[in-house]
């Protein structure tokens, strides 16, 4: 769902609105329907670029109107007709009511959860300069492994064999892994990673082979490609970022561990 449309809707309802507070100029009037200096700046900013200029002119400026209040005839007559009373016309329209309240809800949920994180950066989860240093003088390494991740345990043993055995990590992990396409994952700081693999992955050395496992996403077998420790300059974002997760992972915890969380589907337990 897309929220650019949603506020340009809200946009011109609101502009709609202080325009009638302000006694927006009435350019012409067809039957009871106005159409104003707004409404008409609105239609114009729907035209191609390409022919504004010659709206601009006195004769487009003219044609623009007549194909306005042609439209607004338009309005006049269908909702005379039986078209405005038909079933098939009201339930279009039920149907976007429901599309719109569903999209104002939505809205309103995104508005309030992104202002409400912006308030607690500022204060609960506000990162100093300290923490990302100390973060840095604990944890200042960045890691490159390839992984292969199986459906079970007893695949996953099969394949650590045959590695153990001589087979190549890589040509493996294209042959055998369920992650096919992503064998060498990006580098990693500590706290980017699964947390299941982290400690692990960061103990390795370089060339290193480790597993089985578990995570959310199957049995895993690690391989350490690299091991190294990036100046704190390049790395102050990315660790703001780690730090501000975890204070807000733990911040959440405290409503997690009030509200009661069911999940019923197995697929996604």
């Amino acid at each position: 769902m897309r929220i650019k449309p949603i506020i340009l809707l809200l946009s011109a309802a609101f502009m709609a609105a202080a325009c009638s507070k302000n006694n927006d100029k009435v350019i012409a009037k067809v039957g009871s329907e106005k159409i104003t200096e707004s409404y008409l700046r609105q239609k114009l900013e729907e035209i191609a670029p390409n022919a504004q200029s010659y709206l601009a002119t006195k004769p487009g400026r003219k044609q623009f109107l007549d194909i306005l209040i042609n439209e607004k005839l338009m309005i006049l007559a269908a909702r005379k007709s039986e078209t405005a009373r038909s079933e098939d016309y009201k339930k279009r329209v039920s149907v976007m009511e429901n599309e719109l309240k569903s999209k104002l809800e939505y809205y309103k949920d995104y508005m309030l959860a992104k202002m409400w994180v912006e308030e607690l950066r500022q204060e609960k989860i506000k990162i100093t300069d300290a923490e990302l240093e100390d973060y840095y003088a604990k944890t200042p390494y960045e890691i490159t492994v390839e992984h292969i991740v199986m459906p079970t345990y007893e695949e996953a043993e099969a394949v650590m064999k045959k590695i153990k055995a001589g087979a190549d990590f890589a040509k493996t992990a294209k042959e055998k892994s369920m992650d096919k396409d992503n064998v060498r994952l990006p580098p990693v700081m500590y706290g980017e990673f699964m947390p299941e693999l982290e400690e692990m992955a960061f103990k390795m050395r370089p060339g290193e082979i480790q597993g089985v496992v578990k995570t959310g996403l199957g049995y895993h077998i690690l391989k350490k490609i690299s091991h190294t420790k990036p100046d704190f300059a390049q790395a102050k974002e990315r660790i703001r970022r780690i730090v501000e997760k975890k204070k807000f992972d733990a911040y959440l915890d405290k409503f997690r561990a009030k509200a009661k969380v069911e999940v019923f589907d197995e697929n996604y337990k």
